[in-house]
């Protein structure tokens, strides 16, 4: 392609040196550029006798004939640089389940709102699950909480969180300690989530043994449960702001009942406009928060 965009200015200015000029290189280095086309064509495509370089019927035609293509290419090239502004495609985002309703899906609406042909894929897991999936290639990004350290991975932090108690009972918004949630009935996540297995060793630590009332791994159950029976729900400061129950949170007062979201991807993967897009969308689209569920310097 070179050595046709070099003979084709030949073609086109009254001499090589015009060509070369035009083309930004020097005079020498044009001529070997299309004596090389002429050995690969085998023919001769310029007369230099007596000085000047003119051109034979072969190269008249095979100007003629180029012409029109390298019109169409150099269209063809602009107008694929032109829609590479656009942001399209297929972003597949994975997410723990508490930060999906109040922070990735609408991040996600308004992204699809501005770009049409912009398709994101969901898919929650578990925190481990997430790290997994982005080093294997299924997710293009994920939202996710403490990750393991890794070279191969880009790790943003966005906030810290804490654990808080949801319950009908009434209260001042202060904090609540250990010993006071264990005297009550919980509904709590299952053993296999982080946060339960935090929550089991803060009590083990303060040698205290609650009362699991129910275990579920959807949120909307232990939101449900604390509509009966004076049962008080654990969880996240972001699952009850996506639940709509922060009014009726209070704070977990113990050392070691907090994390932080972060946004991840792959530091060895192509990411397309799109998946850079969303996640910079992400990041500078984290809902705000009170002030007394958020912990900033931990």
């Amino acid at each position: 392609m070179r050595q046709l965009r070099y003979f084709s200015a030949a073609m086109e200015c009254s001499s090589f040196n015009e060509a070369a000029k035009s083309c930004s290189i020097s005079q020498p280095a044009l001529s070997e550029q299309i004596a090389a086309l002429e050995m690969t064509l085998g023919l001769r495509l310029f007369d230099r006798s007596g000085g000047r370089a003119r051109p034979t019927q072969p190269a008249n035609q095979l100007h003629l004939q180029i012409s029109a293509c390298l019109g169409d290419l150099q269209a063809a090239l602009r107008s694929i640089s032109d829609r590479s502004q656009e942001v399209g495609g297929l972003v597949r985002i994975g997410l723990v389940q508490s930060y999906g309703e109040c922070w990735v899906l609408p991040v996600v609406r308004r992204a699809q709102e501005q770009w049409p042909a912009l398709s994101v894929s969901l898919r929650r897991r578990s925190a481990q699950a997430l790290t997994d999936g982005v080093l294997r290639g299924d997710f293009e990004l994920a939202v996710t909480f403490d990750p393991e350290p890794s070279a191969d991975l880009e790790i943003t932090k966005c906030f810290q969180e804490q654990f808080v108690a949801i319950s009908n009972a009434p209260h001042n918004g202060e904090s609540i300690d250990l010993v006071t949630l264990a005297q009550g009935k919980l509904a709590l996540l299952p053993s296999e989530y982080m946060m339960r297995r935090q929550l089991d060793a803060a009590f083990a630590k303060a040698r205290l043994k609650p009362c699991v009332y129910l275990e579920s791994d959807v949120l909307s159950d232990l939101a449900e449960a604390t509509r009966y029976n004076n049962v008080t729900a654990v969880m996240n400061t972001m699952a009850a702001l996506s639940l709509n129950m922060l009014d009726g949170a209070r704070p977990i007062s113990a050392p070691g009942l907090h994390r932080s979201a972060y946004l991840i991807r792959s530091r060895k993967r192509y990411h397309t406009s799109a998946s850079l897009h969303l996640w910079e969308a992400l990041r500078e689209g984290v809902p705000p928060l009170p002030a007394a569920f958020v912990l900033r310097d931990v």
